[in-house]
């Protein structure tokens, strides 16, 4: 990979961790929310939902424009709305003016996304799941910083402050995607439709209902984790520590996880993944003291930090020629949208049913998922190329 390649993808992954975090410190302070504003249970679910349903939406309608030459103003404008997101935050003062906040975030975060990991996969031949384990780290890592930084801040300097701090950490985020010569994605003539015409191919649609079963849990743990170890007696730096305790196993391995796919067929990989993880969910809620979890914690992200980076490597895999946005766009909505049920069934089903229901229907919607990839898959022609597996008959 040449030297100007390599540089662009250090900016990426930057702005990605600099934005992940921007947008990830609000699930620390959730309970802090609701107690503050006298959110209820149910309250807490839909405003995190309207986060996954707004990038849900937005990566469907927007993922494609990258494939027509509008990648610069898609990641600015991810960046951008990252920061004008948490300058809502600061600014609510009910639920109301919380859900505009978090769709602002979601709609963020479905502008940025599928267009750096379209370039990530693109940027030469070779490696591209390393590059997307790389992404995923830098995800990650800004998923902790936010939640541990937020955590730290919110004690001595109120609740509104954390938000203005990672607003500017996005604006940095923009500067620097805005100045980068970013190249121009490959082209076909399908470039401008839609994406959910992919579904159409079944390999795509494997590579959605893969990483769906990976991703299932998120929307739980985003919905209830503060709440449930609040619960269980943790206070808030408790809290932030067990997201680190994911994390830093999760930052350590994904790259391993990157290299592991790229010597594998990354569909087995990322089913093995989901697999452990399914189990792992289900245990979860079988604890009544704070520490086991956050062991548990640490396996669950080494298995999450193996399966993540092949589940992207597989979109990327299938995706069509000029399709290389759209596909990562329509994989990242149906992970939002799976995301945003659930987080909505969690939060109602955590205070209505307790914390074994809700872990345990989790567990077993991951397995279901990763069943269904492998039922799909039963028949297909794996020996010949994804992306011209079952691609529909040409039009007369």
């Amino acid at each position: 990979m040449s030297r100007s390649s390599r540089s662009l993808e250090i900016t990426l992954i930057s702005a990605g961790l600099l934005t992940a975090a921007s947008n990830s410190i609000v699930f620390a302070l959730l309970a802090n929310l609701q107690d503050e504003y006298g959110l209820s249970s149910l309250g807490v679910g839909i405003t995190v939902a309207a986060g996954f349903a707004t990038a849900l939406v937005v990566q469907l309608v927007a993922s494609p424009l990258a494939d027509r030459g509008y990648l610069r103003h898609l990641l600015v404008a991810g960046t951008a709305l990252s920061a004008l997101g948490n300058l809502a935050f600061a600014a609510g003062s009910d639920l109301w003016s919380l859900l505009l906040a978090r769709a602002v975030i979601g709609a963020a975060s479905g502008l940025f996304s599928p267009s750096a990991r379209a370039v990530m996969a693109g940027l030469s031949p070779e490696g591209a799941s390393l590059r997307l384990g790389r992404m995923a780290s830098a995800d990650v890592a800004g998923f902790v910083l936010g939640p541990v930084i937020g955590g730290a801040l919110v004690g001595p300097f109120g609740l509104r402050v954390p938000f203005v701090v990672f607003a500017m950490s996005a604006v940095v985020a923009t500067g620097l995607v805005g100045w980068r010569h970013l190249p121009t994605l490959a082209r076909s003539n399908d470039s401008d439709r839609l994406a959910l015409g992919l579904l159409r191919l079944r390999p795509v649609l494997i590579a959605v209902v893969l990483s769906g079963a990976l991703r299932l849990p998120f929307g739980m743990y985003e919905a209830t984790w503060d709440r449930y170890l609040t619960d269980l007696g943790g206070s808030e730096t408790l809290v932030g520590i067990s997201i680190a305790a994911y994390a830093v196993p999760f930052i350590a391995m994904a790259s391993l996880g990157g290299r592991l796919a790229a010597g594998r067929d990354p569909f087995r990989v990322a089913f093995t993944g989901a697999l452990v993880v399914a189990p792992l969910t289900i245990v979860y809620g079988q604890f009544a003291a704070v520490w086991p979890v956050l062991v548990l914690g640490v396996l669950e992200a080494c298995a999450q930090a193996l399966a993540s980076p092949a589940a992207q490597a597989n979109v990327a895999r299938v995706a069509p020629p000029g399709r290389a946005a759209a596909a990562q766009g329509l994989v990242g909505a149906s992970d939002m949208g799976i995301a945003a049920l659930v987080s909505l069934g969690a939060a109602w089903g955590y205070g209505t049913f307790g914390a074994r229901w809700m872990f345990g229907m989790t567990g077993l919607g991951v397995f279901a998922l990763a069943t269904l990839a492998l039922v799909l898959r039963a028949g297909l022609d794996t020996g010949r190329p994804a992306t011209t597996a079952e691609q529909p008959a040409p039009r007369r």
